[in-house]
């Protein structure tokens, strides 16, 4: 049985205000399409232009950046595979389709300067063009939707408005001007329509031009232009803060794709949008201004982050200088004057005529996007110490820990994507951190590989914000990543909240953030947990790694022969004496490049099967001057990280980059054996050999029993390490006046007794809240809500009582006081 002892006297920090907020980036077609919620995609028939620093590369198929970086491009549809998902079929005009009339983009007769090109159509009588949308243009029946376009005809001419079935006419237009006119229709749809489409027929035919096009629901959260679902969802996690509007998006991928904050506020039309690195362009629909307001409808504070003169640095990055580098240091200052400038300011001007005198808030700046190095420290004093001169009162936040380098920085930015078992061994992970400063925000969170969506995967991070929790005097503020994914457009998995046209659904992690979020306390208690381990669940057999030419023979497991199964990088061949690895061949070197997995000039072969087993590897290696002998133990495959960034060139079953063992190296009198799964602190033990290079074979072998390893040379016992673990109860306690809130993890596939012992006198009757299900349950459209959180009463609580935790569960307890 598990003891839980609960100390509430002992107040240990108070809770952070700000701790679970949201962080939203447009990737996924989270934002257009999604929770901006414009129903015609290319509504500004500019999505097959390209920036003016790229260039189209392989027929169209790919565009290559002025710094080399390379994407799918496929006409302006993206990538590849959301082409052949969703059956699109290419056109010109992406998105766009006529019959009986002809289209072409026209750049000499825009609608204004931002616009790029208007769309000019010849119809013949009966002609029409036609919008698929988001994969569809979607209609409720009883629901009321809102069209305008920017249009001229040379001659007057009718047009019929059609969504959904080509033969029910929404609304009738009247083109009669020589100039771009803004002419509007609404209607009610008669029928729900999922995967319809969006017609604009002239019964007479005629040359048209239009600037800009929408069409959109009536009804939005709070009547300001988000799909309610989608923000509802949003809301129901008790945000506190918002970071917006990336993520990489603010970075760009060249100068010209960098997000600045002037292009996305005024009209709607007017706003140029950009090319995404996320593979489709954004019309900034969604802006400085419908961000700030949706933090003010739901209680948000905003956290802003800038680009800081860097292009994103996981793409080949540039550097700006000069007027460059000065235009978005500016443009970060007009941002926070049209946030909370007065009405007589410039931007503040703006922010009132678009409908909001009043200054929004704005104290929270991020300098940058996943930056680092030495050009970043540089930019950020810049702009930290411009903005900070004209507002003081802003808290800023560093992508690095620039505190290490004298660099003044209120709160620091942490992202961790890792597996739910690596979450659930870091728990204890802030404890040894500095009091005294910066703050850490976790910026990004989520577990990327194994159990992605699913339950277990959602325990593991909540297991790790237990020690968040419990650490909230130092990480003050987190945000899962990403949010956002319309589920015809996935470039990333996970995300937060799934949805398609017409539904949306949260993840088993969503249940985690509104339960946590939603049961915060005033402060962290003193509790003291005793519980059981749980062994790191390992698979996979020995590898070798190191450089071409290693020499080996007599591979063994359990004392019988151990073949070689996979050859990952370098091949193995065989000698009069021995075995011996040569160098990776062209293939394998392209798959190395491609997915950043090894060192160019390393090997890496691996033995036996891919699973678990208790037992002994042995091998005999030739240790030859300055080589370095590494044996890999428990190597097996791991899903690669969630992130589609090769749509044509995915990761192989057997990549580097997805093999995760322990690494037991030995060069020069020294061996130690290091954790890959940990980057944090890999290095479990190091210890003194001794070996003789090129004189003999050395045996060297390796024995477990899944819970612990003993690693031989010759004979002599060299490390004696047990296999990480984690608990296989998290807990933290936090308290008010009123009530004692009780968060327990239970990660093992037992349910397990708590007895819980408290100094304080609680109500017989409480309530808990509750998450549990099988490791592999996930959500879906069929079962939005097969893993969420569910609410029981229970009795019996007092100074002692005992509480049974489900399996594989999440459970908060909200104790009455007396």
């Amino acid at each position: 049985m598990s003891k839980l002892t609960i100390c509430t006297k002992n107040k240990k920090m108070k809770v952070a205000d700000n701790l679970y907020g949201i962080f939203l980036e447009d990737i996924n077609r989270a934002v257009d399409g999604g929770l901006y919620p414009e129903l015609l995609r290319n509504r500004s028939f500019e999505d097959s232009l390209l920036p003016v620093d790229c260039t189209l590369v392989d027929d169209g198929y790919a565009f290559e950046s002025c710094t080399g970086w390379r994407d799918e491009f496929n006409g302006g549809e993206g990538l590849t595979k959301w082409v052949r998902e969703s059956n699109i079929v290419k056109t010109s005009i992406p998105a766009w389709y006529s019959h009986k009339a002809e289209m072409k983009l026209d750049d000499s007769d825009t609608l204004n300067v931002q616009r790029k090109v208007s769309l000019a159509v010849g119809f013949d009588a009966g002609g029409r063009i036609e919008n698929i949308g988001f994969c569809g243009v979607p209609q409720k029946v009883g629901e009321t939707y809102n069209f305008y376009m920017f249009a001229k005809s040379e001659k007057p001419m009718k047009l019929q408005l059609i969504v959904g079935n080509e033969n029910d006419i929404c609304a009738e237009l009247e083109i009669h001007s020589v100039e771009y006119q803004c002419y509007r229709a609404s209607y009610t749809a008669k029928k729900n329509c999922k995967d319809g489409k969006f017609y604009l027929l002239s019964p007479e035919g005629g040359e048209l031009h239009i600037g800009f096009i929408s069409l959109m629901p009536a009804e939005t959260f709070r009547g300001h232009g988000l799909r309610r679902d989608i923000a509802e969802m949003l809301e129901n996690i008790h945000p506190s803060f918002l970071r917006f509007p990336g993520g990489c998006i603010v970075e760009g991928f060249t100068p010209s794709t960098a997000m600045r904050f002037k292009d996305t506020v005024g009209p709607v039309w007017e706003r140029p949008g950009h090319l995404l690195m996320w593979h489709y362009r954004s019309f900034d629909g969604m802006g400085f201004h419908e961000y700030l307001q949706f933090c003010e409808d739901i209680g948000m504070e905003p956290l802003y982050v800038c680009n800081c003169g860097i292009t994103c640095q996981a793409r080949k990055e540039m550097f700006m200088t000069g007027q460059a580098l000065d235009e978005m240091l500016q443009d970060v200052l007009d941002a926070i004057e049209y946030a909370i400038g007065t009405p007589d300011t410039k931007w503040g001007a703006l922010r009132a005529k678009m409908g909001h005198p009043a200054p929004f808030k704005m104290n929270y700046i991020e300098i940058g996007n996943e930056n680092w190095g030495l050009e970043y420290e540089e930019r950020y004093q810049i702009f930290h110490k411009t903005i900070s001169q004209k507002y003081p009162h802003i808290k800023f936040v560093a992508n690095s820990h620039l505190e290490k380098k004298g660099i003044s920085a209120d709160i620091v930015d942490e992202h961790y994507y890792e597996t739910a078992e690596w979450f659930a061994e870091n728990t204890d992970l802030f404890h040894d951190r500095s009091r005294k400063g910066p703050e850490i925000f976790l910026g990004e969170v989520s577990v990327v590989r194994g159990y992605v969506g699913q339950l277990y995967g959602a325990l593991g991070e909540a297991a790790f914000f237990t020690g968040v929790e419990r650490n909230q005097d130092v990480v003050t503020m987190a945000s899962y990543a990403p949010l956002l994914e319309n589920v015809h457009y996935q470039a990333w998995s996970p995300n937060l909240i799934r949805f398609d046209n017409f539904a949306s659904f949260g993840i088993p992690s969503y249940y985690i953030w509104k339960m946590f979020g939603s049961n915060r306390g005033d402060f962290v208690v003193d509790a003291q947990t005793e519980t059981r381990r749980i062994a790191r669940p390992v698979k996979g057999m020995a590898s070798l790694l190191g450089k071409p030419g290693l020499k080996f023979k007599n591979p063994l497991w359990n004392g019988s022969m151990a073949t070689v199964t996979q050859e990952v990088m370098g091949h193995v061949i065989l000698t009069e004496q021995n075995m011996e690895i040569t160098e990776p061949d062209e293939e394998q070197l392209e798959e190395s490049r491609r997915h950043n997995g090894a060192k160019l000039g390393e090997v890496l072969v691996v033995f036996g099967e891919e699973k678990a087993e208790a037992g002994c590897f042995q091998i005999d290696i030739l240790p030859e001057k300055g080589r370095e002998i590494v044996i890999g133990i428990f190597t097996s495959r791991i899903p690669p990280m969630a992130y589609v960034n090769d749509e044509t060139h995915p990761p192989k079953a057997w990549n580097v980059e997805n093999v995760q063992p322990f690494l037991w190296k030995i060069k020069s009198g020294s061996s130690c054996l290091i954790d890959q799964f940990a980057p944090g602190k890999p290095v479990l033990e190091k210890a003194i050999c001794s070996i003789k290079a090129d004189r003999m074979y050395h045996h060297f072998s390796y024995k477990t029993d899944l819970k612990k390893l003993w690693l031989y040379i010759d004979g002599e016992l060299i490390h004696e390490v047990m296999i990480p673990s984690f608990a296989a109860l998290n807990t933290v306690v936090t308290d008010t006046e009123e009530e004692v809130i009780v968060k327990l993890v239970n990660m093992g596939e037992e349910e397990e007794n708590i007895a819980i012992n408290l100094d304080c006198e609680v109500e017989s009757e409480y309530c808990a809240y509750v998450l549990t299900g099988e490791k592999l349950a996930e959500n879906s459209f069929e079962k939005p809500e097969h893993v969420r959180d569910w609410k029981y009463q229970f009795c019996g609580a007092g100074r002692s009582f005992t509480h049974t935790v489900p399996r594989l569960s999440v459970t908060v307890l909200v104790l009455k006081k007396r």
